[in-house]
């Protein structure tokens, strides 16, 4: 048995609604004779005769009312997938955030967004940098907030420079130790590739005591006393954890910067304005991390 045609079902109900061939061809906006052939061949599809055709009306068949029901709730699951996806789409926009980043007022941040907008979905995901940088070059993210770290200082819109320092908890010697004891975040970490590339270089021998994918992870076991870590200023305050000065004989500090990128696509006005909420949220925090500075320094004369 072929299946039954959509169209075919339609006419159908709309000749049975209608009371005849005459009204609901005024109906569909079709001839009379195009209605019959239509009907002629569901009846066909069907192996049955669904009307008892009059000279003035066309009664149902008890196989005509069979058919009926099946095809209303055919036609309402058809109308309504065809409803479905004849709407606009919302945007999907992804945004993917340093976990140290997110930990902070960023999911304040960015709610107003997801509840304010109702035609778009807002998806955040944590990670580490490179991998973030990864996935939205592949077309995996649509805005992303992440750290780079390089050899020298590199200036550009939507960058922002950090200080780094190598930490310990306080009254450990670990820098003065054979083997240097690291605690650090998994590959995809950016500071940890340049804090073992620059042991390497200066041929210092280290061994990794404690690996986290989280800054609560890294912080504590740092506290814990079970080795040092290459933290960024903004992971420290409140912390509890002791700088090492320069003179500890550890790898000079790199260059860092965070920085906000957008994906390869032209971005839907949802992910503009996330963009603009991250840059504003940015521009703030170095504002009060320079401020912060300035009176650390200020102390630090009058001392």
């Amino acid at each position: 048995m072929p299946d039954f045609d959509i169209s075919l079902l339609r006419t159908f109900a709309s000749v049975v609604d209608s009371g005849g061939f005459s009204r609901a061809s005024e109906r569909v906006h079709r001839t009379q004779s195009t209605i019959s052939q239509q009907i002629k061949k569901l009846e066909e599809q069907a192996g049955r005769q669904l009307l008892s055709r009059g000279a003035r009306s066309s009664l149902l068949t008890p196989d005509g009312e069979r058919m009926l029901g099946y095809a209303r709730r055919i036609l309402a699951l058809h109308d309504e997938a065809r409803n479905v996806f004849t709407e606009d789409l919302p945007e999907l926009v992804r945004v993917g955030v340093t976990e140290d980043l997110a930990v902070e007022s960023l999911p304040g941040l960015l709610s107003p967004l997801a509840q304010g907008m109702g035609h778009a979905r807002l998806e955040v995901r944590c990670g580490l940098s490179r991998q973030l940088e990864q996935d939205l070059s592949n077309g995996l993210l649509d805005v992303a907030l992440f750290r780079r770290v390089e050899s020298q200082a590199i200036a550009g819109p939507d960058s922002w420079a950090e200080t780094l320092h190598w930490v310990a908890a306080p009254g450990h010697g670990f820098e003065q130790a054979r083997v240097l004891p690291l605690i650090l975040f998994p590959h995809e970490c950016v500071l940890r590739g340049h804090a073992l590339g620059q042991l390497d270089a200066m041929g210092r021998p280290w061994r990794i005591t404690y690996t986290s994918p989280n800054i609560s992870g890294i912080l504590a076991a740092v506290r814990a006393g079970l080795g040092v870590s290459l933290l960024s200023e903004r992971m420290l305050p409140g912390a509890g954890l002791q700088v090492l000065p320069q003179e500890a004989g550890l790898p000079v500090l790199p260059y860092a910067s965070i920085v906000l990128r957008t994906g390869t696509g032209t971005p839907g006005p949802v992910a503009v304005q996330a963009q603009e909420l991250l840059r504003s949220h940015m521009d703030a925090w170095s504002a009060d991390s320079a401020a912060g500075m300035l009176q650390s320094q200020a102390r630090r004369k009058r001392a």
